[in-house]
């Protein structure tokens, strides 16, 4: 049997083809329309008829950014992608398609990929959390996803550390992916920059992106470095409110931003250290996803199967 996961970013959906064994079978990519909803389904309709001609297939789960009832299977909100709010998805493509049709929250999906095949396999109480645009984030407690009363749990990265703090995307100010995410690199870069005019950030052609932070980072930038010591900071501190919250076997990271790798993580660890009680922190391994960059699409095609 054969299952579909689409997982729709900012800027890209992923697809993928998962087996029984969940392996990925084959993947593709297309660019997410996020101002047309005609448009956006049907590009997850030709991409799901695209795969049909390789074979049949038995569900389609699909990967959302934003809050999905699990009352009434309606996307709320999409900050993002706009055209998603008060729409029900997988009922929208299902009626195209003719297939069972589920949608979840992006980061619920890769926390249950990391769970059932990923990072996770075997634990009862997970986080996974991705540092990419913003901060996204999916729980299992107890050996299964958690979703909250309505389905809207698990936003970790819009708990809010600063009140007056930074505007996040979601509109309110201070939210931890403000200072913790790629989004959250980007400005603190531009902050610094103010006062430190010969730093190697300042020859980078636009647009600046973390990416970009973190080449200057290794190249020995005394900036860039920073700006990656004051991220690790922030997202060590929220690991170990989470750590503190729910007493976590794993944290597993992943997202666009982790491709640092130690230069934020290894500051990570050792802050979350400092402030999560210590028998806590000996409880939880902070890990890197063993399923990224697949993981949502992964997660969400096991979703469609599972359910």
């Amino acid at each position: 049997m054969y299952y579909l996961g689409l997982d729709i970013g900012g800027t890209t959906i992923k697809a993928g083809l998962i087996n029984e064994a969940n392996r990925v079978l084959e993947s593709r990519k297309v660019p997410t329309v996020i101002d047309d909803l005609g448009s956006l389904i049907s590009k997850l309709t030709e991409l799901i008829r695209d795969f049909q001609k390789s074979g049949s297939i038995d569900a389609v789960g699909i990967g959302v950014p934003g809050l999905r009832s699990t009352k009434t299977h309606v996307i709320a909100t999409s900050p993002n992608i706009p055209c998603l709010t008060n729409i029900n998805l997988e009922a929208s493509v299902a009626d195209q398609v003719h297939l069972k049709v589920v949608s979840e929250n992006d980061a619920n999906a890769g926390a249950y990929a990391e769970f059932i095949c990923g990072a996770g396999t075997g634990m009862q109480h997970l986080a996974y959390l991705t540092l990419g645009t913003g901060l996204g984030s999916g729980l299992i407690l107890n050996g299964s996803l958690y979703a909250g009363a309505s389905g809207y749990g698990g936003e970790f990265g819009h708990t809010v550390i600063d009140p007056n703090g930074r505007l996040c995307a979601c509109g309110r100010q201070g939210c931890v992916e403000t200072v913790a995410s790629g989004t959250g690199i980007v400005t603190t870069t531009r902050e610094r920059l103010k006062i430190a005019p010969h730093s190697l950030l300042n020859e980078i052609a636009p647009p600046l992106t973390a990416e970009k932070i973190y080449e200057a980072a290794v190249r020995g930038d005394e900036t860039a470095r920073e700006v990656f010591a004051e991220t690790g900071r922030w997202f060590g501190l929220a690991c170990a409110n989470l750590i503190n919250l729910l007493n976590l076997e794993m944290i597993v990271i992943g997202g666009g931003v982790m491709a640092s790798g130690e230069v934020l993580l290894g500051s990570a660890i050792e802050i979350a250290r400092q402030h999560a009680f210590a028998s806590s922190f000996a409880d939880c391994q902070i890990v890197q996803s063993r399923l990224w960059p697949d993981a949502g699409m992964i997660g969400a095609a096991l979703l469609a199967r599972d359910r």
